[in-house]
């Protein structure tokens, strides 16, 4: 930050949320260092103590904060989606979060492999949930249909998380634009 104003305390929560997504999508649960989330977002590791408690309690708003982040990147698809249908719209929108930065959707991947873990669970389940009830909503798609949405979002997940996109690039897996 270059202006010389203080940051508003929202923005430098934002700051470090997003810098613990990435670091947690490098890195998972156990391994993630909250002294290098404070490094990459500028602040000190006892601020991060002082505003989130415990390294769990900021991965656990860094997960809610990335859904929250994915769900409103569906809802503005959707809204924006001009002759795609909404699934197409969200399909696209989520393509281009993978090619934009795979690493942030390796954050879901540690999120899901952390979910039987007493804390981290109930915020994968809410947050898996929550994301099927808006493809859902925003959709209007039966249930089979919002399961094969979700099933193909994982395996383009997967694949970019293991860096191949011959298989997310792949037309047959990639989404149409309309």
């Amino acid at each position: 930050m270059v202006t010389g104003k203080r940051m508003k305390a929202a923005d430098r929560r934002v700051l470090i949320l997003e810098a613990a997504i990435e670091e947690y999508g490098r890195a998972g649960m156990h391994e993630v260092s909250t002294e290098v989330i404070a490094e990459r977002a500028g602040v000190s590791q006892p601020y991060i103590f002082r505003l989130f408690g415990t390294k769990k309690d900021l991965i656990i708003a860094a997960i809610t904060h990335h859904t929250e982040q994915l769900r409103a990147g569906f809802r503005e698809a959707v809204a924006n989606r001009g002759d795609a249908s909404p699934l197409d719209a969200m399909a696209m929108s989520y393509f281009q979060r993978l090619n934009d930065d795979p690493n942030s959707l390796r954050c879901q991947l540690h999120t899901w492999a952390a979910a039987s873990d007493p804390e981290i669970g109930p915020v994968a389940r809410k947050t898996y949930l929550a994301i099927i009830d808006d493809v859902r909503e925003l959709s209007g798609a039966d249930h089979e249909t919002v399961i094969e949405f979700m099933a193909h979002g994982m395996l383009l997940t997967v694949a970019a998380a293991l860096e191949l996109p011959e298989i997310y690039n792949d037309p047959s897996v990639r989404p149409q634009e309309s």
